[in-house]
């Protein structure tokens, strides 16, 4: 029997930031951390977990995920925008931090408009940066499928953003 309490401490702040960078809200973010943490102490059996990071970078992307599809659904509900807010830019200028902001912005919302298995997959490999075989063994998929997975992401993630970076003859 694990220590959860311990478990809890060691992993806490890779659920914390995992969560964050989808959710990008610090209140949504807490509920997100609750529930993962919930849900392993009701469905997970220690003998199970291999890998406790790339099970728990899993589960928080998969339900992280789901909570900003059900954003997407009640702002489409309400037709109004939702302000998910921004993540610290890299860039010097204010410009280029707005440009940045409404980048991320778009690729958070075209990630939740994914299929589910696509959007996870997608989080877990380009931005946790998980291995196909880690995200196949959290998934059950073996490592090919997980691949193709990530290839039509990436596909259709390029298509639907095109029109952010043009194609200069």
């Amino acid at each position: 029997m694990p220590d959860w309490e311990h478990v809890r401490e060691q992993f806490g702040p890779l659920v914390w930031a995992t969560a964050y960078r989808i959710l990008d809200d610090h209140a949504e973010t807490s509920d997100c951390f609750q529930d993962v943490f919930a849900e392993v102490l009701e469905r997970s059996s220690p003998e199970d977990v291999r890998d406790w990071p790339a099970f728990l970078r899993w589960l928080t992307a998969k339900r992280a995920l789901n909570r900003l599809r059900q954003r997407r659904n009640e702002a489409d509900r309400h037709s109004s925008r939702v302000e998910m807010g921004s993540l610290p830019a890299l860039a010097p200028g204010p410009i280029e931090a707005a440009e940045w902001n409404e980048l991320v912005d778009r690729v958070r919302r075209a990630v939740a408009r994914l299929p589910a298995p696509q959007g996870e997959v997608f989080w877990l490999r380009c931005v946790e940066q998980l291995s196909y075989a880690e995200i196949g063994q959290q998934l059950k998929l073996d490592a090919n499928t997980v691949g193709v997975l990530v290839h039509r992401a990436r596909m259709h993630l390029r298509q639907v953003l095109s029109h952010l970076n043009p194609v200069k003859p």
